[in-house]
């Protein structure tokens, strides 16, 4: 939707990728009203659209746990809760641990996954894994974890589905109007400008992914937050996997692949390149996923690649989200640099983060993430990021 922008509203998101939808559709829910999403592209186009799909518990921190286990329960009623499919699949996750240190580490994780409710959670030996996909190498393996209640949803059913269950309440959401600067008075915030107008609000909530540290150092303000491109490759009709694999992770290598359609999806980290925008496709880059593809699922170097793209993971230091207020600047609120969770994570963070502005407790707390942590040095790291 273009047009006119309302001069007040109660809150004002910027952006609107999967994390600002949920957000506008919770408030919505509990009554906020007005509520304006204003974003310089449409919605669900930025880096929700390049991201995999994928849902997971197997995490290293507590809250993210949580959090994961949560997102799947939410993505199986989806439809109840907003009238939407989800896509969501629980194919499960097989993660492939190939170090002794992997090994223990991840010990380590279901340990604390298990203390959280993930019953399901099983430790597998390597031949066991390779049993889950044919066609795997396993011989150089230590072990493996596979739960198989995790698994796949639809970026654009989640996100086109909070944007029209919002907007059905109420919420006003602006496409192809970028955010030019901020409306502030002794330090505070108070709404937002774009070239059409200013809209004065109570709270204002940075949802910008990747590009919220740009955004907000138009407030003269530093989120530590870097763009990272990461590459994802789909083949053509392929039937060496089956429909129902789980999501592979090598995580030594950060390797993955995951049936799409009557193909696979695939894609690997690359620890080499600079941080920054692009978000081209480098086709020499294959060569080197290839190469590990080889090592581990030989099966994939028969399929004839069908397309390619890339999108932005939005890091922080301790690869976990800002989530909560900005308390140098009252007024903003942040929700971002989730380190390539945001997709899996944004239905229970968009409910609690509504919570919390709202003045109740959140279901989860979310002071693991709070924006200042790197001040004050409380951080727990996450380290399962593949």
């Amino acid at each position: 939707m273009t047009g006119r922008l309302p001069a007040q509203a109660e809150a004002v998101i910027v952006g609107a990728g999967v994390m600002g939808c949920s957000l506008a559709f919770h408030l919505a829910r509990a009554g906020v009203a007005p509520i304006v999403v204003v974003d310089r592209g449409d919605v669900g186009q930025g880096a929700t659209a390049a991201c995999a799909g994928g849902i997971r518990a197997q995490f290293s921190t507590e809250v993210n746990v949580r959090i994961g286990m949560e997102a799947k329960r939410v993505l199986a009623g989806f439809e109840k809760e907003t009238g939407a499919s989800a896509d969501f699949r629980p194919v499960g996750y097989l993660f492939l641990l190939t170090t002794v240190l992997e090994r223990d580490e991840f010990a380590e994780h279901v340990r604390l996954q298990r203390t959280c409710g993930m019953d399901d959670l099983r430790q597998l030996t390597p031949v066991e894994a390779g049993a889950l996909v044919p066609g795997l190498r396993t011989d150089d393996l230590t072990g493996a974890t596979f739960c198989p209640s995790d698994g796949l949803a639809g970026p654009n059913e989640v996100t086109q589905g909070y944007a029209a269950a919002a907007r059905r309440l109420g919420v006003r959401i602006v496409e192809g109007e970028e955010v030019m600067g901020f409306l502030t008075q002794a330090g505070a915030v108070l709404g937002v400008r774009t070239a059409k107008g200013e809209v004065r609000s109570a709270s204002t909530v940075l949802c910008a992914g990747p590009w919220s540290g740009s955004v907000a150092r138009l407030l003269a303000l530093e989120l530590p937050i870097t763009p990272s491109r990461r590459q994802v490759f789909v083949t053509g009709a392929f039937d060496a996997l089956r429909p129902e694999a789980p999501m592979t992770i090598d995580f030594h290598t950060s390797f993955y692949f995951h049936p799409e359609g009557d193909g696979v999806l695939f894609g690997m980290g690359d620890p080499d390149q600079p941080d920054g925008f692009d978000t081209s496709v480098d086709w020499h880059f294959l060569e080197r996923v290839n190469a590990v593809a080889a090592k581990r699922w030989p099966p994939l170097l028969d399929a004839r690649i069908k397309t390619g793209w890339a999108g932005l993971y939005e890091m922080t230091p301790d690869r976990q989200p800002l989530v909560g207020p900005v308390r140098s600047r009252p007024g903003l609120w942040v929700a971002a640099g989730f380190s390539g969770h945001g997709f899996m994570m944004a239905p229970v963070v968009g409910r609690c983060l509504a919570e919390a502005m709202l003045g109740t407790t959140p279901a989860i707390d979310l002071e693991p993430f709070a924006p200042d942590r790197f001040q004050t040095g409380r951080t727990a790291p996450e380290r399962n990021v593949v």
